[in-house]
């Protein structure tokens, strides 16, 4: 792989922060010019139709990045990841931020995508710790989108052995903001990764981008909790793409937070009870070691009174938890939530069971 000149990364640079170049017509133009340089001038001809990047505009992102303590990794550097460099649609160049001998020594080990509901129940939460967990205590590095839910979960119990975020924003944005904690340990231990420039605000289209690189970035992606429109599922339809594995815990017929992980376990999917059925798959030969690195950490929402409600239904599945449970996990006083499930219950929208146990009734 040569190495790019400072001209031609700048030029690149210009290219992709261009209007109008997307990624495979960034492709097409190197492959047809050889160069971005070379690019840019065929370019200049067809000014009415593409409006190139002034060159202030990447002289200010290239300072800018550098004051914020990040660095651009292009397609031909050592350090770009060697998966997503067999995608098609791969990013010409990526901005992270975290240690180079970090990036250098994730590019040695496996990598598995962990994704999964915003909303995901107590019960997901609890399994996605377990298999990032697993997978990190076997040398497995856990890639996710670090958005609320199971994105979070599985970064926060990876963090120590290894992990990956991919942002649908530029790499100075933090998103969803309670994430700050999360973004600095990721970026002190871990490394982050952004496509889209400086400032870069997330928005719906820029997801499913992101999505395709947390997929080319993994030789296999676990789906945890992910409902019938899940952009999950876009990650999903990456990796099949990309000719990489997908696992998905199963979930209950009837809770429609599964109902998408389920329909691609009927397409063939692994089926996925823990970290095992992964290595097992992957990494036939692999030796799982027995030793707990850490305890599973458990998270609290910074919740207002009116708020218990909805947080509740969205944390419950049909499979039953304990009280204690629920209340650790929203991180308030179980003086708060008794009152709260008892109004549940008789909107008949829970089930109390024995042994201070609760779920989502069935129908």
């Amino acid at each position: 792989m040569n190495t790019l000149s400072k001209e031609e990364k700048f030029a690149r640079l210009k290219l992709t922060r261009s209007e109008s170049i997307g990624v495979r017509l960034f492709w097409r133009l190197i492959k047809k010019y050889s160069c971005a340089v070379e690019s840019l001038k065929i370019l200049k001809d067809h000014s009415q139709k593409y409006k190139i990047c002034e060159d202030s505009v990447i002289e200010k992102e290239i300072e800018d990045t550098k004051k914020l303590g990040a660095e651009f990794v292009f397609f031909e550097d050592k350090l770009y990841p060697p998966l997503l460099r067999e995608i098609d649609d791969a990013p010409p160049v990526l901005t992270f931020l975290g240690k180079k001998e970090t990036l250098e020594k994730f590019n040695k080990r496996n990598l598995i995508s962990i994704v999964g509901a915003r909303n995901s129940s107590i019960m997901a939460n609890k399994l996605c710790r377990q298999i990032s967990e697993d997978l990190g205590r076997n040398d497995v590095i856990v890639v996710s989108g670090m958005a609320r839910g199971i994105d979070s979960e599985a970064h926060k119990a990876s963090v120590s052995t290894g992990t990956i975020a991919v942002l649908a924003s530029g790499i100075d944005v933090v998103y969803p903001p309670e994430n700050k904690k999360l973004y600095e340990n990721i970026k002190e231990n871990g490394i982050i990764f952004a496509e889209m420039p400086l400032g870069t605000a997330p928005q719906g289209h820029l997801f499913p981008k992101r999505n395709r690189i947390i997929a080319g970035l993994s030789s296999g992606t676990v789906i945890i909790e992910a409902a019938k429109q899940s952009g999950s599922l876009i990650t999903a339809r990456c990796a099949l793409e990309y000719n990489r594995d997908i696992f998905v815990v199963p979930g209950f017929p009837l809770d429609i937070k599964s109902e998408g992980g389920n329909n691609l376990l009927k397409q063939g999917a692994v089926l996925t009870l823990s970290s095992q059925d992964v290595l097992d798959h992957i990494f036939p030969r692999k030796t799982v070691q027995e030793e707990l690195l850490f305890d599973s950490a458990t998270v609290a929402f910074e919740s207002e009174p009116e708020e218990i409600h909805e947080k509740i239904l969205n944390l419950l599945s049909f499979t039953p938890i304990t009280i204690d449970e629920l209340v650790s996990t929203l991180g308030i006083s179980l003086q708060e939530v008794l009152p709260v499930l008892m109004e549940l219950e008789i909107e008949n929208k829970i089930v109390r069971l024995s042994g201070q146990r609760v779920s989502l009734i069935n129908g």
